[in-house]
């Protein structure tokens, strides 16, 4: 049966857009802003520059843009897009909330509606993975940036990093379900599976969510579209390996497991798991293949 992936991705992140930040546990504060810059900071190689207009493609609920707009004088202009008219609504919804300007607006990577050389940087968290057309896309954000202009993209999975998190997801949910049937306890009372008021639609979002996440990446062949369509500087980094894998894990029981049984004291120590195994990750980053890390991290320069 033909799918057409673009009109899919819309339908699962609006359906996403209502729960996004809970699901993924998505913060705006100080301490998340100075990890979000951390993070794009790894790959400049030196502190993260004053932006006069900024562009986050496939913004989602605005998780990068809106973090970077927390540090002080960063950014003047902020920008924000996506194929999703929820996520639309739900960045705008987090900027009026946060007291941040955001000019956002419905359109697609493969086709952004902005004039060419419009933005000095361009930057996006784990959408690439979900367009038809990568070397579309790279075309695209080459065009909208100005000469010399900077496109950073984190949040990309690798191939190696997929299947370390299928297996984590697949093991997790396995152990999960027989722990529930077999009448465990968690946070103090009886496990018990999340229910939905409509499985049926549940289930219509769970088979979306395996068309839409279309890729997985090598990263040297992304930079070699990338010089392909322009670009004169193309590099990548990785992050998240240890802290992916229990990251997974983590989030499949979340996302298995009734609210009542999710209690702050789970909440924080995965949380707070997550951090410290992160830390660990970069302690041995210099020592590992960047390619085995979950994520890949682009930069691009034109």
């Amino acid at each position: 049966m033909d799918i057409d992936l673009r009109k899919a991705n819309e339908i699962f992140h609006d359906c996403e857009s209502r729960i996004y930040d809970s699901k993924w546990g998505i913060l705006y504060d100080l301490e998340n802003a100075a990890r979000v810059r951390k993070k794009f900071e790894k790959l400049l190689g030196y502190p993260f520059p004053h932006v006069h207009k900024l562009l986050e493609v496939g913004c989602g609920t605005g998780y990068v843009g809106l973090n970077l707009c927390l540090n002080e004088g960063l950014i003047d202009e902020f920008h924000a897009c996506d194929i999703s008219q929820g996520m639309i609504d739900a960045c705008l919804k987090n900027a009026e909330e946060l007291g941040i300007k955001v000019y956002a607006k419905r359109t697609e990577l493969e086709n952004l509606d902005y004039q060419a050389g419009e933005f000095d940087m361009v930057v996006g968290h784990a959408i690439l993975h979900h367009i038809p057309d990568v070397r579309k896309a790279l075309s695209e954000i080459h065009r909208v940036l100005k000469p010399g202009g900077i496109c950073m993209l984190a949040g990309e999975p690798t191939s190696t990093g997929d299947t370390l998190g299928k297996v984590a997801r697949l093991l997790t949910e396995k152990f999960v379900r027989f722990y529930v049937s077999m009448g465990g306890y968690f946070g103090g009372m009886p496990a018990k599976l999340k229910s939905y008021e409509n499985e049926d639609d549940s289930q219509n979002v769970k088979e979306l969510e395996s068309v839409v996440d279309i890729h997985t990446f090598r990263p040297r062949e992304v930079c070699r579209i990338a010089k392909a369509v322009g670009f004169k500087v193309v590099r990548f980094e990785g992050e998240e390996l240890i802290s992916s894998f229990v990251g997974w894990i983590t989030r499949t029981v979340e996302n298995l497991l009734a609210e009542e049984n999710l209690t702050f004291r789970w909440r924080y120590w995965s949380y707070n798991t997550y951090l410290k195994l992160s830390r660990l990750d970069e302690r041995v980053y210099s020592y590992l293949p960047s390619s085995w890390f979950y994520n890949m991290l682009l930069y691009l320069e034109k």
